[in-house]
Parts: structure tokens; C-alpha cells; sequence
């Protein structure tokens, strides 16, 4: 069973990287916060990855 990753846009123009209700930290951009919660999610293949914008979009970003 996959678990999953998510980075999400918050109300202050930063990005969370999120697993369930853990919020690991906060980036100030997009790519740093992709390129943190795929680390992260690297440790606990298999695993999928989503995007999460303010306006409601939802973007699969992958699997590992």
C-alpha cells in the first residue's frame, strides 16, 4: 500500500510539505518544497506525490 506525500500552497505564499496530518516544515518555493517532500518520501516507498494548490487543483507529481 502507497502512503502519501503532499506539498501544499499555503495562505502566505509558502509551501508545506505534509504526510497525513504531519506537517514537516514550511519552503518559501514550489521546487524546494518538491524537491524535500520526494526525499522524504523516498524512505517510505512505495509512495505517491500531489500538489495542492490554494484554488482547489490537485496535480500527481508522481510515484516512488
Amino acid at each position: 500500500m502507497a502512503l502519501f506525500f503532499r506539498v501544499i500552497e499555503l495562505g502566505d505564499d509558502r509551501w508545506a510539505c505534509r504526510h497525513g496530518r504531519l506537517e514537516y516544515d514550511t519552503h518559501p518555493q514550489m521546487d524546494q518544497a518538491i524537491d524535500h517532500i520526494t526525499a522524504l518520501a523516498a524512505d517510505h516507498r512505495p509512495a505517491e506525490l500531489f500538489l495542492h494548490r490554494r484554488d482547489g487543483s490537485v496535480a500527481r507529481l508522481g510515484t516512488l
